[in-house]
């Protein structure tokens, strides 16, 4: 029994010499190799530690920001872009500028808080928000319009097919504008109610039977946008602020009705191709289809609340970026609220997600990659040159 307490007390002596031998050496290391600019001396060369990745990831981004600067300056001097510009991967902003004027005439100088009317590149929130009262139990895919109008004038066209682009209705654009016995006050704005109203007098011709193919038309999400007016009791405006603007933390957003200007934040005007302002004409007073302002940061904002479940179930998100139509002959499928080119038509570019705009001088474009997370925003508001192309904006970052 001696000779054990004998054993553990040396044991214990020596443990104790160890211990403290080792925290000597952490205390000369720590004094010695780092100093109060958090760098460690090896030899001659000073280290210098990174307290976070903003280094790292700017290292990584410098030549992409040299060569996107490049690719939209270049359309800048030709006079063929005017607008902002931003690229992101999973909410990191890779590049970000500037290019042009928000005001022509006055030479305003032109900032990344500017909005652009997204024109169709809006109705990605038109079909958030019916997603949204689909995930409630409020509507159903397959509720007609019937349900919510009872004098529509045609029959079997469905929620979906509003969605997915496949009800065969014709513009309200057209049937609207001409003969001017429809709509003769062409000062006077008209409505979503207005059109409906229209729409149920005249009965306008049809292009295709409900469901029979696809066909891009504008009337679809106008009219998604008057059912979730009729479902919520609110007016469109009220709802996308309340249920996706402010969730998504989106300050300079605004639907914007006509009737409304004061409360545009920082409002870029468009511009036609000979430099012209355009005119705010009587039509857009119509909304669904278009008619949100926002800038690149809040639509970033927006791609991010999609990618987390601020705004919709993932189920429901990956139900949007579905192909809901056969393959279009420019290699594009529409799902809800997207245009979508599949993996296979992209050359290694991955599965592409998007939707872009025009409307009175305003180029808009919304563009996501899914799979990588990467997102392209680029918001123009002078209508010259040819529309970008989407495989070549996703292009510029492939390899990251």
């Amino acid at each position: 029994m001696i000779r054990f307490l004998i054993y553990c007390t040396t044991y214990f002596w020596r443990m104790e010499r160890v211990i403290i031998a080792m925290a000597l050496i952490v205390v000369l290391l720590l004094s010695c190799g780092i100093d109060q600019e958090n760098t460690v001396d090896k030899g001659e060369k000073v280290v210098e530690i990174v307290p976070d990745s903003t280094a790292y990831f700017d290292s990584v981004y410098a030549p992409y920001k040299i060569s996107l600067d490049t690719f939209f300056r270049n359309k800048f001097e030709q006079t063929h872009f005017y607008g902002t510009v931003l690229f992101a991967q999973r909410g990191r902003i890779i590049f970000e500028n500037v290019y042009g004027y928000a005001n022509l005439q006055t030479k305003d100088t032109l900032t990344l808080d500017h909005t652009f009317q997204l024109a169709s590149a809006s109705k990605p929130f038109t079909a958030v928000a019916i997603l949204q009262l689909v995930e409630q139990g409020k509507i159903t895919l397959s509720d007609e319009m019937h349900k919510f109008f009872p004098s529509f004038p045609y029959d079997g066209i469905t929620v979906e097919q509003l969605l997915a682009h496949r009800s065969g209705m014709s513009q309200y654009t057209h049937f609207c504008d001409a003969p001017d016995t429809i709509w003769p006050d062409k000062h006077k704005t008209i409505t979503n109610n207005d059109v409906i109203k229209i729409m149920s007098e005249i009965k306008p011709m049809i292009n295709y039977a409900p469901n029979q193919t696809h066909y891009y038309c504008n009337t679809n999400y106008m009219l998604l946008a008057s059912i979730v007016e009729k479902v919520s009791g609110v007016s469109f405006s009220d709802y996308l602020k309340t249920n996706i603007f402010q969730p998504s933390g989106m300050t300079h957003t605004v639907l914007y009705t006509r009737d409304n200007d004061d409360e545009l934040i920082l409002p870029t005007i468009g511009y036609n191709g000979a430099f012209n302002p355009t005119i705010d004409i009587y039509l857009n007073g119509v909304v669904g289809d278009k008619g949100i302002y926002s800038n690149v940061h809040d639509m970033l904002k927006f791609d991010q609340a999609l990618y987390n479940g601020t705004l919709l179930q993932d189920s429901t998100v990956a139900l949007m970026m579905t192909d809901h139509n056969e393959l279009q002959s420019n290699g594009q499928n529409y799902g809800y609220g997207f245009r979508i080119y599949p993996e296979e038509s992209t050359e290694g570019l991955g599965r592409i997600v998007f939707h872009t705009g025009w409307w009175k001088g305003f180029r808009t474009y919304f563009i996501r990659v899914p799979k990588q997370e990467k997102t392209i925003i680029v918001l123009t508001h002078i209508k010259r040159g040819k529309f970008l192309d989407i495989k070549e904006l996703v292009s510029l970052i492939k390899s990251l």
